[in-house]
């Protein structure tokens, strides 16, 4: 599809071994080392959805691409003949050049809306990075969560800036012989299984929705095909795994992404013992910031104890996109199972959205 200004923009789906190639070289180009736009870390055990690409180009060179989820509005068991977008699990969202300037960022919206008229997409919820890729967004941006970092290039000074009772906790840990290891490029089955199932036990234990489980072969998938964006910390006692994490990693950070540990362990503190050797590994490694992320939402217990590992670093904001794209569809789809409320509020930014999948 063309557009004024020599921009173009091509859709296609993320759905073969060319698409593939073309993804991962249009990535390339981009010169970015985001973790969260691996190709296999972006693939989904959902039904009624299937992933696509936007790949946005001025004058022939690309300058920006977004995944995103196509996903099929079915009510009542009925399929509706609409779509909407949303994106990808993670931190996603356009990946723009670095030299992508404001009236490209505009006319990369105004590509999407137009495609969206086009081909029945009623609504769009997007999860942006971390790099102010929402600045120019055609829909309501709206901070949605604080999300923890911490420089890690001075580990003396992490260590004095913790609390005493965080200290003695990773002491505890010491002393109840825990070890720690990380494993990075060469990741073994063995390994990889530890994590698994830490990982699958704690989402159990927290009864999690099901977009938070994925198989044991989408991890080992995602660990072979991205060794320098991925690294599995894992804490034994007595050669048992008893806590784990997965981290992302990109030039200069370490992510939090999954975890898990055995609550019969909790005691022990391997999760303080995990973060804080975790920290001393990345400062060796070469990082310079380690993001924990956020809670549920701001201020809650899981924010709090994240928070106490960086308590004078300054958080990193998290915003989230919503968009309604074909108003009378919206409230037509909403009305269906909420026909006593207003389905377009004046504030799109509070509450579930969109608003139709709320049942």
């Amino acid at each position: 599809m063309s557009s004024k200004n020599s921009f173009n923009i091509e859709v296609e789906a993320l759905s073969s071994a060319e698409s593939y190639t073309k993804y991962n070289d249009a990535f390339l180009d981009l010169g970015s080392d985001n973790p969260y736009y691996s190709l296999e870390l972006l693939q989904s055990n959902q039904e009624h959805q299937e992933l696509f690409c936007f790949y946005f180009y001025k004058d022939g060179t690309i300058c920006a691409l977004m995944p995103f989820n196509l996903r099929k509005i079915i009510i009542n068991d009925a399929d509706t003949g609409y779509f909407d977008v949303s994106s990808p699990w993670g931190y996603n969202g356009p990946l723009f050049s670095k030299q992508t300037v404001k009236e490209e960022e505009m006319a990369f919206w105004d590509a999407i809306d137009t495609w969206y008229g086009k081909n029945k997409v009623v609504s769009e919820f997007l999860r942006f990075n971390f790099e102010k890729n929402y600045l120019e967004y055609s829909g309501t941006a709206t901070h949605t969560l604080k999300n923890v970092k911490g420089n890690v290039t001075d580990f003396e000074k992490v260590w004095a800036n913790l609390k005493s009772n965080t200290r003695n906790q990773y002491r505890k840990a010491e002393k109840e012989g825990l070890t720690f290891e990380m494993h990075y490029k060469s990741i073994s089955e063995e390994k990889i299984a530890h994590f698994y199932q830490l990982y699958i036990g704690t989402m159990d234990r927290r009864e999690a929705i099901d977009s938070f489980y994925h198989s044991m072969d989408y991890f080992m998938d995602f660990c072979a095909n991205n060794p320098n964006r991925v690294a599995i910390g894992l804490v034994y006692q007595n050669n048992i795994p008893i806590s784990c994490e997965l981290f992302l990693l990109s030039e200069d950070t370490m992510f939090s992404f999954l975890g898990g540990t055995n609550a019969q362990f909790f005691k022990l503190r391997p999760n303080e013992y995990l973060k804080i050797t975790a920290m001393k590994w990345a400062k060796e490694f070469g990082l310079h910031f380690y993001m924990i992320g956020g809670g549920q939402s701001d201020g809650d217990n899981l924010y709090v104890y994240k928070k106490k590992y960086f308590p004078y670093d300054e958080d990193i904001n998290f915003f989230t996109g919503r968009k309604i794209v074909d108003q009378d569809m919206y409230k037509k789809l909403v009305s269906v199972n909420h026909p006593n409320i207003e389905a377009l509020p004046s504030n799109i930014a509070e509450g579930y959205f969109p608003k139709y999948r709320d049942i």
